[in-house]
C-alpha cells in the first residue's frame, strides 16, 4: 500500500480543480484550510511512477505500507505556486488574484442532504492539522523517486484542465 497526500495532476476531480483553481479564470483562488498549515500533496504522474516501481517488485512483504512524500506546502505556499503557474500560462488578472476560504458551514449544512458533502465535512479536520508524509522508507525499498517540482507540476495540471491563457494554447498548424 502506498499512502499519499491529496492528489492533483490528472485532469478533473481533485481539490485543485474543484476548489483551489475553480474560479481561476475569474481571478479568484480558494483554499480549504488555514493558510499557515502544512498540507501533503501528491502529483499523480509522480505517484504513478512510484506505484509502477512497487508493482515491479515481487520481493516486497505482503503487507508493506509506504509513504509517498510528494510535496508539503502551507496553504499560502500552495496558492502562491498556483498563482505563479497561472501567470506562466497567461492568466494574470489586472488587480491580482483574490483569495477566499472554503464555506465549511454551508458544506456541513448541505451534508444533511448531500452524502458527498457530509463526507467532505467529516474530513475537514485534515486541513487544520499540519501533516507531511515521510518518503524515506519508500526510497529505501524502491530507490529514489523523482518528484516533479511544484511549479512544473501545477503548470502541467492547469494545462490539463484547459486553464491556459489564450496566448499559451497550442496553435493549429498552417495548411
Amino acid at each position: 500500500m502506498i499512502r499519499a497526500g491529496d492528489f492533483f495532476g490528472a485532469g478533473s476531480g481533485s481539490w485543485l480543480d474543484l476548489v483551489l483553481a475553480k474560479s481561476l479564470a475569474q481571478g479568484k483562488l480558494a483554499y480549504p484550510g488555514p493558510l499557515e498549515v502544512p498540507h501533503a500533496w501528491a502529483y499523480l504522474p509522480d505517484l504513478a511512477r512510484a506505484f509502477v516501481a512497487a508493482a515491479a517488485r515481487d520481493d516486497l512483504p505482503a503487507a508493506t505500507t509506504l509513504h509517498f512524500a510528494g510535496h508539503t506546502l502551507t496553504g499560502a505556499e500552495m496558492l502562491a505556486a498556483v498563482e505563479c503557474a497561472a501567470r506562466s500560462l497567461g492568466i494574470a488578472p489586472a488587480g491580482g488574484f483574490r483569495r477566499a476560504g472554503m464555506p465549511w458551514g454551508l458544506i456541513r449544512a448541505g451534508g444533511l442532504f448531500v452524502p458527498m458533502w457530509r463526507e467532505l465535512a467529516r474530513m475537514a479536520y485534515l486541513w487544520d492539522v499540519p501533516h507531511a508524509l515521510d518518503g524515506r522508507r519508500l526510497a529505501r525499498m524502491l530507490g529514489p523517486q523523482a518528484t516533479t517540482d511544484i511549479d512544473s507540476a501545477l503548470r502541467q495540471s492547469l494545462q490539463l484542465l484547459g486553464l491556459a491563457g489564450a496566448d499559451m494554447r497550442p496553435q493549429a498548424a498552417a495548411a
